[in-house]
């Protein structure tokens, strides 16, 4: 995907997320079912938890009341959402965009690593190989690291959202396979880019960051299968 490409989905989804911010929000207040299902393999004594794409903390909160925690570091690109997050988390908010190489230096190695719903919003395939890639270099010996991804695509009240690429000046060509536009429209209108990671590709791209499935499964939404889960850990231990 060209560099320009890429900048301009990245641009739509921090246009979106910085002026919907409290309607986002508020769809999360709840935790996801999910969460609970990812309980047995949290680490047993109390660890280093590092939350990528943290938004406005949902999975912080969950955290706090199911998991032995010494250590809470939420990371996200969008100052409003981390605001949202510092005020209802104990831990540390840091601003760093995804998408960068190093955007993790500093932070300090952890026992298990979450990207929830998030990496889905990274263009380029190369660019989601190399966030895991990152994530693995944080992660300590036997740690874990727990993805969900949107499997918007199984749902048709989901595939309603879908808008064509001339929307925002691109077509299909511009883009990669499995690259999609969708609107919102709860308190205002937005659009954001999100790429559909199934089950083979989640396998796909963990092959290719050195990574190893443990669990997999599907969860959420009204239907109880909108996200896909998945728990990873170095395959060289």
């Amino acid at each position: 995907m060209r560099t320009a490409v890429v900048e301009q989905l990245l641009a739509i989804n921090r246009q979106f997320y910085a002026s919907l911010a409290d309607s986002f929000a508020e769809t999360r207040a709840a935790p996801q079912p999910g969460f609970t299902r990812l309980q047995p393999h949290f680490p047993e004594a109390a660890a280093d938890w590092l939350d990528v794409g943290c938004g406005e903390g949902r999975f912080g909160r969950f955290l706090r009341g199911h998991a032995a925690i010494a250590r809470y570091v939420g990371v996200d690109f969008t100052p409003a959402l981390l605001e949202k997050a510092g005020t209802a988390v104990p831990g540390e908010f840091v601003e760093r965009d995804m998408t960068q190489p190093g955007f993790l230096d500093g932070l300090g190695e952890f026992d298990g690593i979450v990207c929830l719903a998030a990496m889905q919003h990274i263009p380029g395939r190369d660019n989601r190989i190399r966030l895991l890639r990152e994530m693995k270099r944080r992660l300590r010996p036997d740690g874990r690291i727990f993805l969900s991804n949107w499997q918007f695509l199984d749902s048709e009240r989901q595939r309603r959202k879908l808008v064509d690429w001339t929307a925002v000046g691109l077509t299909a060509a511009d883009v990669e396979a499995n690259d999609y536009l969708l609107t919102w429209r709860r308190d205002g209108f937005g659009l954001r880019y999100v790429c559909y990671i199934d089950a083979d590709e989640t396998v796909a791209l963990a092959a290719a960051a050195g990574l190893k499935i443990i669990a997999q499964f599907r969860s959420d939404g009204k239907e109880g299968n909108l996200n896909l889960y998945t728990v990873l850990k170095s395959s060289i231990q």
